[in-house]
């Protein structure tokens, strides 16, 4: 059977901002002796009238705190249709019978935190999403209970969490977190996953989120190609304060893996190490496209491998980067290399646009320079399209043409 709404919550009907029109707080609940929705408008707060303030600001704030005194009632047990004199002064038991009735139908719904376990539990975790991914988006999840909770919606039935609430919450996202357009592009999808299954349940009539605020943020926090002297530097840093950590670079510069799975997961015996068909060895599981690859071991990093770090001689079995800064039987943690490279740079004064992931782009714009082929760059880097790899060479600064760069004729 599916469940009824039994609230919207407070919202303000401002007239699109219409100063000379009338402006209320409006809020509906369930009777539940008539079983229908009862709504109220509301104007006053602590004696002021909304529609006496000149300003649109002044209005706004007074609807703010009026909001937040009903959100604060209606989790108390505020039945909005008794809200009379006679209700509160004459009879309080009989208003207070109502509000018990009112916070059992809460009980008798099911909240957010209900769903939310309950789609993480049969949904999120069949989907085959990585660790990460998964802690990812639930952290997300969680940022929007967390908001709920601070906004007194928390505890209310799901039916509850309107339009109105989500766009609230985006401007949340926008305006007190700053978080970009590609961000809150992340937190919309999620949600509105998460809706469509609680829709398909007959707990919601409509998926609430639609029409989300403008949100034209831009950050570009990615890392960048390091500079041919800049990596020097560091790599002659590296090899004699940590040779653990140059040796990850070299896997990202060489062969064009990621530093997270595909590194850090490695074992020596992923390596297959033999002149002229020597490669490593990706399983689905850690490679970021969840595919199985196979990628080139370069003859220069090659013989890095076998003279200087003796990987024929490692144990199959473990991890080529392990506790100790040594292949051992227990892998690294998520963030150790990343700690240890910003460390570093920050020690020789780098710019912090050079991350550990930038020996990936810096190799891969390096073979591009060296004349490489754009589909063999595609496959060496595991992209799916040409066009993928064209992006991506373009952004961390790859002119296809010396002539405009170095040979421009002049006027």
């Amino acid at each position: 059977m599916r469940r009824k709404k039994i609230l919207i919550l407070p919202s303000l009907r401002d007239r699109k901002g219409n100063i000379s029109k009338k402006w209320y707080v409006e809020v509906s609940q369930r009777n539940h002796r008539t079983d229908e929705m009862a709504r109220r408008c509301f104007e006053l707060f602590d004696g002021v009238n909304i529609n006496d303030l000149p300003t649109k600001d002044e209005r706004y704030k007074l609807a703010e705190r009026l909001i937040k005194e009903f959100n604060a009632k209606l989790r108390n047990g505020w039945v909005v249709y008794e809200d009379n004199e006679k209700a509160v002064y004459e009879d309080q038991t009989q208003y207070h019978q109502e509000a018990r009735i009112f916070k059992r139908m809460i009980a008798s719904n099911k909240a957010y935190g209900y769903w939310i376990s309950k789609y993480i539990k049969e949904v999120l975790k069949d989907k085959g999403l990585r660790s990460g991914t998964l802690v990812t988006y639930t952290s997300r999840y969680r940022v929007f209970q967390n908001w709920l909770f601070k906004n007194e919606v928390v505890h209310l039935d799901v039916s509850a969490i309107t339009n109105d609430v989500i766009i609230r919450f985006f401007r949340y996202l926008r305006d007190d977190r700053k978080h970009t357009a590609h961000t809150a592009s992340s937190y919309a999808n999620l949600l509105k996953e998460l809706f469509d299954f609680i829709l398909s349940n007959g707990s919601v009539t409509k998926n609430p989120v639609y029409n989300l605020p403008v949100n034209k943020t831009v950050k570009d926090l990615g890392a960048e190609r390091i500079h041919k002297d800049d990596l020097k530097k560091i790599m002659e840093v590296m090899d004699e304060k940590d040779p653990q950590l140059a040796l990850a670079c070299r896997f990202e510069y060489y062969c064009g893996l990621r530093p997270g799975f595909e590194i850090r997961l490695m074992k020596a015996g992923d390596l297959y190490l033999r002149s002229n068909v020597s490669k490593v060895r990706i399983s689905a599981e850690n490679a970021k496209t969840n595919r199985r690859k196979e990628v080139v071991i370069p003859d220069v990093f090659l013989e890095y491998l076998l003279n200087v770090r003796k990987f024929d001689k490692c144990n199959p079995e473990f991890y080529v980067f392990g506790r100790n800064k040594e292949p051992g039987p227990e892998r690294l943690g998520k963030n150790t290399l990343r700690d240890r490279f910003n460390r570093i740079r920050n020690e020789l004064k780098l710019p912090d646009i050079y991350k550990l992931y930038s020996f990936k782009h810096t190799g891969a714009v390096t073979l591009a320079e060296q004349g490489e082929s754009l589909i063999n760059i595609r496959d060496h880097l595991d992209h799916t399209d040409i066009y993928t790899t064209e992006i991506y060479l373009r952004r961390h600064g790859f002119n296809e043409s010396k002539i405009i760069r170095h040979n421009f004729p002049k006027i």
